[in-house]
């Protein structure tokens, strides 16, 4: 930093006048006579999006620039490059990525801040490791291994820039992640860096994933018990009774449980990494088998989640090898990606081998893994062997996998998994377009015990519920199972094309086709999809409308003996389905892009309904620092329940506007409105509509390059239909009337540490109607007070939060 204070000093008396693009305002660009107007706009954006310019060369790689603008800034302007060491403030901004729709999972963050620290090094990257960054198309990461392959290296991450075939999307994703440093394999630099996160609540306990929600559950169940409510027989009655009252127990020491998060990373030069995590979630119960058949004293009552990984990389044919946790995506994540994350509708995921200190549990892998390249083949292989929770029977069977954020110890680390496979892939590259390969695999899975599901041990014996589950019926009893699959992909010009099919060992099979057309200004995708409904892999992660026990009884805890096997609607494996999805991005003009349009057509195979989802964004951009969206959503889906199907017909409308009205400040608003139309039900008064909305506005000021401050409020009202809405690093969701308040610091306290801190409160009325009736003979009475009837009333739920991340790199 001292450096560049001296550079710029000195540059301000080499050269009267000329003041540093890297920290013009928009006012002093737009008074540089050598620029018009549309000129200004992309420098002050590629700035801005870039954190700045390392040199006045770098406007060459901006739209629009040309010899004679690089000549008149050269004697107009100067440049001084950002300080070099310190923590790159994009790595906040990747985990503000999160907060999107379509945003990535946690394993694919993980793995980008590792390549914010330490890039990969362009001149010998292949399109495997490129196609796993941020938003890169597979045709974006062929682009430039075909330019590397055939041109030979470059100087500068610039020359990328007019590569043919890849799109300036995919560049400007691409080069916060790669540099032209070369691999020393002699080196031993040390670096390395340590997280600490404080997590003293999001504000979110009292949702229907919450912790409390799940205590007033298992407290109605054990009313429903003792009133006589369930035909259990005696001894049933008793069994119940004491495994939700021990869950109780042990839930109750969770409340206000504060989360901890201890993360160091290290490493030593491009060949040796390490790193360890110790954490415990936010209202978490701990231990029960931190690390299985190890004693770890106290750490079993402070943490929930122990991992580590030890690694190697670059042993001539070995590019990779993990021992301990590691994360594995390979194909098109039909057979093996071991996150814990399935989001909808997401286009984009990691690909490859990569050591896993994430949250994930219930899918880690423990054990090592290696990637091997031997000229065109490159190989994977995985050996794991982990505890997996478990929903039991009442006689302490296990049931089927489960995967809870309300962990309690008689489902806890109930089997032992055994996972061991490999992926083979030939790459074509060069005898066909880069890009091109075919790949072979398998993996096969054992448990220790054998799992067997029985709905009788879900199912509230004698309730007027059926039991339509399909999606768990269809599941067999045992204590393994294997998986074969073959994948495919090629690039022609700029259209890529990839598929995978895997077959299960019980005569099931999954599939998946996709196809991209892309240049500037414009992409097309599509993707189909075909899951058999026998198809239980619990590592596939494919493109998907819904989890498999989305709409099923998995979604009511009141119809199930144990309200905590409500918990398998989470899990993240996608639904039995069939469909095509279509999803495209224009720009008509430099004022009006259609930002993201889709079609989502598909057909529930359980019940074989058909449904269909759109969704529409347009953006007007007036000026560089005014933006204007538009969305329309609208879903048909259908449903089974215990008479007819029920469809449902969601519409929902946001409008929001963003700009930046000086140069250290960002305002966002966001109004939405939706609405719900139902199949007409007798039962719930014929009630045909829901509906909801709110209002949400931001608003973030920088008050240097160290410390900025984000502020955020919105207030909701809602009639039945929840609704939902991206904070800064989460998703929130919203029901009954209410406001919240966040604000959110961002500070760089040293070119190595840096902090983030984030407060909240949120109100939340919940409105109790329909209860006061005139006629005395209809009326509800309090309990104990025949004499006072019960009133429309609200209740009022205030939630604080608090997160505080430390994040130290050196």
């Amino acid at each position: 930093m001292i450096s560049s204070l001296i550079l710029a000093a000195c540059v301000s008396l080499i050269v009267p006048g000329g003041f540093d693009l890297n920290t013009a305002t928009l006012q002093e660009l737009q008074e540089l006579e050598g620029l018009d107007s549309q000129q200004v706009s992309e420098l002050y954006t590629y700035i801005y999006e870039t954190g700045g310019l390392q040199s006045i060369y770098d406007v060459m790689e901006i739209p629009g620039f040309g010899a004679f603008e690089l000549e008149y800034l050269r004697h107009n302007c100067v440049v001084v490059p950002p300080s070099e060491g310190r923590v790159s403030p994009n790595v906040i901004s990747i985990m503000e990525r999160l907060a999107a729709e379509d945003g990535p999972g946690d394993a694919a963050v993980d793995m980008w801040e590792n390549y914010l620290l330490r890039p990969i090094p362009i001149n010998s990257a292949t399109s495997w490791q490129l196609r796993s960054l941020d938003r890169v198309s597979l045709i974006d990461a062929a682009a430039v291994e075909n330019r590397l392959k055939t041109l030979g290296s470059v100087s500068g991450i610039y020359s990328l820039r007019n590569v043919d075939n890849l799109t300036y999307y995919g560049y400007r994703n691409m080069r916060d992640y790669v540099s032209v440093r070369e691999l020393d394999l002699s080196s031993m630099e040390f670096f390395g860096s340590y997280r600490m996160v404080i997590n003293g609540g999001d504000g979110r306990d009292d949702d229907e994933e919450g912790l409390s929600t799940m205590l007033s559950d298992l407290r109605s169940a054990r009313y429903d018990i003792e009133d006589g409510g369930r035909g259990y027989s005696d001894a049933d009655s008793i069994a119940w009774t004491e495994r939700l009252n021990s869950e109780s127990t042990e839930l109750q020491q969770a409340i206000n449980v504060t989360g901890w998060e201890h993360r160091i990373r290290v490493g030593l030069g491009d060949r040796f990494r390490g790193g360890i995590r110790l954490s415990r979630g936010r209202n978490s119960a701990s231990g029960f088998g931190l690390l299985t058949d190890l004693e770890l004293g106290d750490l079993n009552n402070r943490y929930d989640v122990a991992k580590g990984f030890a690694s190697m990389e670059n042993i001539g044919a070995v590019n990779h090898v993990v021992l301990g946790n590691y994360n594995i995506s390979l194909g098109q994540g039909l057979m093996i990606d071991n996150s814990d994350e399935l989001m909808y509708r997401s286009t984009y995921r990691t690909w490859g081998l990569y050591p896993d200190l994430t949250s994930t549990r219930q899918f880690a892998l423990t054990g090592g893994a290696i990637e091997v390249q031997a000229g065109p083949f490159l190989g994977y292989g995985f050996f794991s062997n982990s505890g997996r929770d478990a929903l039991r029977s009442i006689d302490g069977t296990p049931n089927v996998l489960v995967m809870s954020s309300t962990r309690t110890s008689i489902y806890a680390d109930v089997v032992k998994e055994t996972t061991y496979g490999g992926y083979g892939f030939y790459d074509f590259g060069g005898f066909l377009p880069y890009g091109t390969a075919l790949g072979l695999g398998g993996m096969n899975i054992t448990y220790s015990d054998s799992i067997v599901p029985d709905p009788a041990a879900m199912e509230i014996p004698g309730d007027a519920q059926n039991w339509d589950c399909p999606e768990y019926d269809v599941l067999t009893a045992g204590k393994s199972s294997s998986f074969t699959g073959i994948s495919a992909q090629t690039i022609i010009d700029n259209v890529s094309l990839e598929g995978e099919y895997v077959r299960q060992d019980n005569e099931t099979s999954a599939m998946l086709a996709r196809g991209r057309w892309q240049n500037d200004y414009f992409y097309l995708l599509g993707i189909w999809r075909h899951y058999d409904l026998g198809y239980n892999n619990p590592y596939n992660r494919g493109f998907t409308e819904q989890l498999r026990y989305d709409d099923t009884v998995f979604e009511k805890p009141y119809y199930l003996n144990d309200p905590i096997a409500s918990q398998l609607a989470q899990w993240p494996t996608p639904k039995p389905e069939e469909g095509l999805y279509i999803e495209s991005r224009f720009q008509i003009s430099r004022s009006i892009t259609f930002t993201k349009v889709y079609l989502d057509l598909w057909r529930s195979i359980p019940w074989n309904f058909n449904n269909y989802r759109f969704q529409g964004e347009v953006e007007y951009r007036p000026d560089f620092p005014i933006r204007f969206r538009l969305k329309c959503k609208y879903q048909e889906k259908t449903k089974m329940h215990d008479v007819i199907p029920t469809t449902s017909r969601t519409t929902e409308y946001t409008f929001r506007t963003f700009f930046l009205p000086t140069d250290h400040d960002y305002f966002d608003v966001q109004l939405r409105v939706g609405m719900v139309e139902l199949t007409p039900n007798p039962r719930y008064g014929d009630d045909r509509l829901m509906s909801g909305g709110y209002i949400a506005a931001r608003w973030e000021h920088n008050f240097s390059d160290n410390l900025s401050v984000l502020g955020g409020t919105t207030l909701w009202s809602t009639n039945g239909m929840s609704q939902w809405e991206f904070e800064d690093t989460g998703i929130d969701f919203l029901d009954g009337d209410g406001t919240k308040l966040y604000v959110t610091m961002k500070n760089n306290l040293s070119d190595n540490l840096q902090l983030r801190l984030r407060v909240l409160r949120k109100d939340t009325f919940y409105p109790r109607t329909d209860l006061y009736r005139p006629d005395p003979d209809d009326s509800f009475y309090y309990e104990g007070d025949p004499n006072s009837p019960v009133r429309d009333f609200s209740d009022h739920v205030t939630e604080y939060g608090i997160r505080c991340q430390l994040d130290f790199r050196w």
